[in-house]
Parts: structure tokens; sequence; C-alpha cells
């Protein structure tokens, strides 16, 4: 025989006794939040992807630039300095090449280029120095005419070329093919001097020339 149970529903009982739980408002701002925060970080890599993209092209470019520009300056330096030492050489090999005007008179020297130049270049005697004046002539470098001043320093012979050009720095040597070379700007000049001598002796050459 079938019983019936006269027991209590409970689904109901639970639905109807069961204590309601309403969210506070901070709680659905943050889970707002945190959906909206999770949508942007799904879209965000692409984005990313191409600004990273651009950001290490624009670096690169920068580099590659910055290279270009060190490397070019450096194929004109050296550039420059071959012209130099082949100026240097010509003087020495081809009789009569060395001087244009033989003196050892500044006051000799200094006027014969006048009319021959854009600029009046320094000549000076440093003779008590050991650096005696021989002379000058017209050389061609960088693209221009330019002054060589000549000296003798015990057995070596010493081009001092001289053109125009803004900024000012100091002594510095350079030591290629067995010559040395001084360059420095001053008083609106560039100066390169070259000989087979010493660099430190060329150094003091320039020093007393920047003095004077």
């Amino acid at each position: 025989m079938n019983q019936k149970t006269n027991g209590p529903d409970i689904e109901p009982s639970v639905a109807r006794d069961a204590t309601y739980y309403k969210a506070p408002e901070s709680l659905r701002r943050r889970i707002s939040e945190s959906i909206a925060a999770e949508g942007r970080e799904q879209a965000r890599p692409v984005m990313w992807r191409w600004g990273g993209m651009a950001a290490a092209f624009a670096m690169v470019g920068l580099v590659s630039w910055n290279a270009a520009v060190y490397t070019a300056r450096g194929d004109v330096e050296e550039r420059l300095v071959d012209e130099i030492a082949s100026a240097h050489v010509r003087s020495l090999m081809v009789e009569g090449r060395l001087n244009d005007v033989i003196s050892t008179d500044q006051h000799t020297v200094k006027p014969w280029f006048q009319g021959k130049l854009d600029f009046a270049p320094v000549v000076t005697d440093f003779a008590t120095a050991g650096f005696t004046l021989a002379g000058g002539r017209l050389d061609y470098l960088d693209g221009r005419a330019v002054a060589a001043v000549t000296y003798h320093h015990r057995l070596h012979n010493v081009n001092l070329f001289e053109w125009p050009a803004a900024g000012e720095s100091a002594p510095e040597l350079v030591t290629r093919k067995g010559y040395s070379f001084v360059r420095w700007k001053h008083g609106g000049l560039q100066y390169w001097v070259v000989s087979d001598a010493a660099g430190s002796e060329l150094l003091r050459f320039a020093q007393l020339l920047s003095a004077s």
C-alpha cells in the first residue's frame, strides 16, 4: 500500500526561507570595471603591436642615421688626411714645388699671398723655437685654394696648411702612413700641419702658432 508523505515541500521551503543577498553597489562597480578592463586588454595587443613596431622602426632609423653621419664624417676626415699627405709628398718630390716664394722673412711671405687668396693666412717665424720659416705656396685642398706655409725643423720639412673655417678647437694629433698631422681651428682659420717629424714636436709647433 502506497503511503503519501505529508512532510512539507523542500524546494518551496528553501525558496521561501532563504535569505536574499543583494550585491552592494561598490562590488557591482568593481565587476563592471574588471569586465571593461579585460575587454581593453584583449584589444590592446594589436595597437601595441603597431605602436611598438613604429617605435622600433623610429629607433632603428635614428641609430642608422647617426651611424651614417658618423661614418660620413669619418670618411670626409680620412679623405682630407689623404689629400694633405699627398700634397705634402708632392711638395717634397717635385723640384721647386715646396715653395712659390722662398724667404725666411714673414714680411715677405705674408704679403705674397695677397690677391691670391680670399683670406689672409697667418705667417710667423719661430726660428728661435726650432721652426724656421722657409717660404710659402698656393695649394688646393678640400675643394678650395689654401695657403701652404713651409718651415724647416732640424732635418724635417713641415707644411702648414691654412684656410677659413668657423669654430675653435684645440690641437689634435693624428698619425697616418708614417706622417704626423696636427689639426686645430683658431681665429677663423682651419690649420693642418704635417711632417715626418715627431708628433710631440708638431704639437709644440701648433701651440706656438695658436699663442702667437
